[in-house]
């Protein structure tokens, strides 16, 4: 008995929807794209109306998540939130590169102290890829201990007092910085990023399901007129699982377009079948986490 196995697009939407605004809405152009050029264009009159119906949907959504996007990236406090951010982080990773030095070679009481504060940090989270309010938060809270007069000692004894005070600086500064910009944001409503990424990702998976179904209904002699749209949107996936997705804050777009260029290069008879470079929706922003592409999740509260 033969199995016939059919062609469906990989479930992708529980990745897509964890991701930052900036990522999501690039994931969502990169799709908007293929369904243009693999659906509308090649398979024109032959597309039935249900999916035609659904790719408008979508692209309606995605044009709205673009529009709310744009508003929050152009916020002119955003460059300055970025470059802090950027020093920010580099005092940290020095800050625990340091603990993490002297907790080998330090003298007995600086190993105690380094290896108090290693777990210190490992306690509260700080993770430099986050988005700015949520590092910001963490932050506020480690160096809220760090000040305290038990912990004052030990970071005399590690010689981190002066990174320590500007940590503090910076975080301040930061967190002065995002409740500026959100006031600058008050024409979008704390819930309007949250709202139009959820249309764009019901709309997306509105259009996977018809796409998966007539493939099937379509079937014939071991292929479907979906199967080319198909094996793209695949490929585009497993490329932004491995390419873009893995990048810091808000992802690089530097990154994908390098990454890009050297696919290219490698496999120029077959270009086509690698997503062309996620178009860069603003380049206010960039990040500590190697990052220079924008990130206006920062502070925003709509993801």
């Amino acid at each position: 008995m033969t199995i016939n196995v059919f062609k469906q697009i990989n479930a992708f939407a529980y990745e897509v929807m964890r991701q930052s605004n900036t990522r999501h809405l690039s994931w969502i152009k990169q799709v908007g794209g293929r369904l243009q050029t693999e659906i509308i264009e090649q398979l024109g009159a032959s597309v039935p109306a249900l999916l035609s119906q659904a790719i408008t949907q979508f692209q309606a959504a995605a044009a709205h998540e673009d529009e709310c996007y744009l508003i929050i990236s152009k916020s002119e406090l955003t460059p300055q939130i970025a470059a802090l951010d950027e020093e920010r982080d580099s005092k940290y990773v020095g800050l625990k590169s340091m603990a993490d030095a002297l907790h080998r070679i330090g003298s007995a009481e600086q190993q105690q102290a380094a290896g108090q504060l290693i777990d210190l940090c490992a306690h509260y989270k700080v993770d430099i890829s986050e988005r700015y309010d949520d590092e910001t938060t963490k932050m506020s809270q480690l160096l809220q201990e760090l000040q305290t007069p038990a912990w004052t000692a030990r970071i005399e004894t590690l010689g981190l007092t002066a990174t320590v005070g500007e940590l503090v600086s910076l975080n301040q500064q930061i967190k002065h910085l995002i409740d500026l910009r959100n006031n600058d944001l008050s024409q979008v409503t704390p819930q309007a990023m949250l709202q139009a990424r959820a249309a764009s990702d019901d709309a997306y998976a509105l259009v996977v399901t018809i796409i998966n179904a007539l493939a099937v209904a379509d079937w014939a002699d071991g292929s479907s007129h979906y199967d080319q749209a198909i094996a793209r949107i695949n490929q585009d996936q497993d490329y932004y699982l491995k390419n873009v997705f893995t990048q810091g804050k808000g992802g690089a777009s530097s990154g994908i377009q390098n990454n890009q260029n050297n696919q290219n290069n490698q496999n120029t008879q077959n270009n086509q079948n690698t997503p062309s470079n996620p178009e860069n929706p603003g380049d206010s922003e960039g990040s500590g986490g190697g990052s220079s592409d924008p990130d206006p999740d920062a502070g925003d509260g709509m993801e």
